[in-house]
């Protein structure tokens, strides 16, 4: 392999570039795909299909999907309270806003406890929890927190583009639930999202 001067490239160089470019177009591809989601939400243009769902084979499958692809030990544990019922949800919608919070715990949390998924059926509402032992969040950043591209100071060094958690509380308010969240600094986050029982 040659460069734009002829100079030979070596094999371990070319590989090391190609990483990055491949890593910076993922990156950008990952931006380009929240950005349109976002437009498409404040153009009032995302679908809102609710099905009845098995909450507990749902979450099930979704802590599968995340504990397949963990690796060094790292999974989710999962939490179930109360009497399980079904719940009338979008699927897409609580899939993206759940994995979202989900991948946060584990990327915010490296090194440390494993994150907890609960969900406690409550006789009028369903309540999902993702907590993590992480490195929390500055309190006075709390009110910002779901700002598209808004990123608390205390995550320089790991990456993100400051829209996930945006989406994610949209597509729980179109899913007809609310958000809120949970932080000690140094501690760990909880967020969780509320459903009332139809």
């Amino acid at each position: 392999m040659f460069n734009a001067t002829g100079k030979k490239i070596e094999p371990e160089k070319y590989k090391k570039v190609s990483g990055r470019i491949t890593e910076a177009i993922v990156k950008m591809t990952g931006l380009m795909d929240d950005v349109l989601i976002l437009g498409k939400i404040t153009a009032g243009k995302v679908q809102y299909d609710p099905e009845d769902i098995a909450f507990v084979e749902f979450c099930e499958n979704l802590v599968e999907e995340f504990n397949d692809v963990k690796t060094e030990g790292g999974h989710l544990n999962f939490v179930i309270k109360g009497e399980p019922y079904n719940i009338a949800l979008d699927p897409k919608l609580l899939t993206h806003s759940l994995a979202n919070l989900i991948s946060n715990a584990f990327k915010y949390s490296e090194g440390k406890k494993n994150p907890d998924l609960t969900i406690h059926f409550k006789p009028n509402e369903l309540v999902v929890s993702i907590k993590d032992y992480g490195i929390g969040i500055p309190e006075e950043e709390f009110p910002k927190l779901f700002q598209p591209f808004f990123r608390a100071n205390n995550v320089t060094e790991i990456k993100g583009t400051g829209l996930g958690l945006s989406i994610a509380k949209e597509y729980v308010e179109i899913n007809k639930g609310q958000i809120a969240v949970q932080s000690t600094l140094g501690e760990g986050s909880c967020f969780e999202m509320r459903f009332k029982k139809t």
